[in-house]
Parts: C-alpha cells; sequence; structure tokens
C-alpha cells in the first residue's frame, strides 16, 4: 500500500500542477465568455466534500465503457481534479505579478501565444509550479475522505490501510506506516524551500550585479 501510495502521488502531481497553471494563464491572459463562471467551476472540486466525490466517481465509472473503479487510474483522475484548485490559484496569483507588457513585447517580436507561454511566462511561474507539485505530492500521500470509496485490495493507499490497523487495534503498525508518510512530507517540503531558495538568490545575485554594472557606468 505504501509504493502504492506512493506512486500515484507521483503521477498525479505533474498534471495537478499543469492542468492548474494552464488554466490560470487562460483565465489571466485571455478574456471570453463565462470567464467568471469556468473560474468558479475550478473551485467547486475543492468545496465539495471528499466522500461526496469518492462516492460521484464509483456511480460514474463502475459501469462500462469507462469501467476503471478499483484500478490506480481513478485514484490518478480523483487526486488530479481534487487538488487541481491550489494549481489554479497559484498560476493566478504569481500571474497577476508580471506585467502584461512581457506578452505584447513577445508579440511585437512575432511570437506565438505558445512560444510566449514556454520562453517568457514559464520560467517565471517556477514557484508557482513548484508549490503545486508539492502540495498536490503531499495531499495524495495523505488524503482519506476522497478515496476511502475508491480504494481495492490490488490498489490500496498508506491512509486508508493505517485507518484499517487502527480499528484493529494495531497501533505499532499504524505508528510506523504514519511516521514514514511524515518523513517523506519533511523531505518533499525541505527540497521546494531549497529549490524556491535557489532561485530567489540567483535572481537577487543578478539583480546586484547588474545595480554595480550601472553604478560602475
Amino acid at each position: 500500500s505504501f509504493s502504492v501510495t506512493f506512486f500515484v502521488a507521483i503521477f498525479s502531481a505533474p498534471p495537478t500542477a499543469a492542468i492548474g497553471i494552464l488554466t490560470a494563464y487562460l483565465l489571466t491572459r485571455h478574456k471570453f465568455m463565462g470567464k467568471n463562471a469556468f473560474e468558479f467551476g475550478t473551485m467547486l472540486s475543492f468545496a465539495i466534500p471528499g466522500t461526496i466525490i469518492g462516492v460521484s466517481y464509483v456511480f460514474a465509472f463502475n459501469t462500462p465503457p469507462i469501467e476503471i473503479t478499483g484500478t490506480g487510474i481513478i485514484l490518478v483522475i480523483s487526486f488530479v481534479f481534487r487538488n487541481m484548485p491550489v494549481g489554479v490559484r497559484a498560476g493566478i496569483a504569481s500571474m497577476n505579478q508580471l506585467d502584461p507588457h512581457l506578452d505584447e513585447a513577445s508579440s511585437t517580436l512575432n511570437a506565438s501565444s505558445f512560444q510566449t507561454f514556454k520562453n517568457i511566462i514559464l520560467p517565471l511561474l517556477k514557484p508557482a509550479i513548484i508549490a503545486s507539485l508539492v502540495f498536490s505530492f503531499v495531499r495524495a500521500m495523505t488524503a482519506i475522505s476522497a478515496v476511502i470509496f475508491l480504494v481495492s485490495a490490488n490498489y490500496d493507499l498508506a491512509t486508508s490501510y493505517i485507518l484499517g490497523r487502527l480499528e484493529n487495534n494495531d497501533y505499532g503498525l499504524a505508528i510506523v506506516y504514519a511516521s514514514a508518510l511524515i518523513v517523506i512530507m519533511l523531505i518533499t517540503i525541505v527540497i521546494m524551500q531549497l529549490l524556491v531558495g535557489k532561485r530567489n538568490l540567483g535572481r537577487r545575485d543578478v539583480n546586484e550585479n547588474q545595480l554595480q554594472g550601472n553604478l560602475g557606468g
């Protein structure tokens, strides 16, 4: 169950961050009909209780042609759309700090929207991407309410396994599993802090070098 939890969290984190960042870019840089309703809709999966979402997935994907209940795929899908709002909000917060003139300057140089997003916007969204990845990974490792109805004998998660051990009064094994989860969470957060800190330090060094060059000139 621990290995299943780890791999499900690993596979669900990148799509969560990618969909969240792309949605944030769409909401902040483009105008279209129903924009407010679309933004509100992206937040619903975070507002609805996890148990309701889990039961909904069981009813939706328990019969052909899409019968994926009891597989790892439904766990990944559940985590992606459950945690996506965090990626959206993180992306929107970061996008609002970027000057729209960057997009205009890129368009002036005949760059497409994809090239602008890839070469200009995306590198500046690194902290938001890292935060979304870490949050999605941590949530997938520790979630219980949204997946309690989705786990199976072949795809059991650590949280549901811990809950089962507690119900059977097997506190020792439950504590071991919980401790392992905590260690992985701490390691992930430390890696995030190192990545973000290194980026900020690099930006500060560049700014200081530019300032010294201007003063020297």
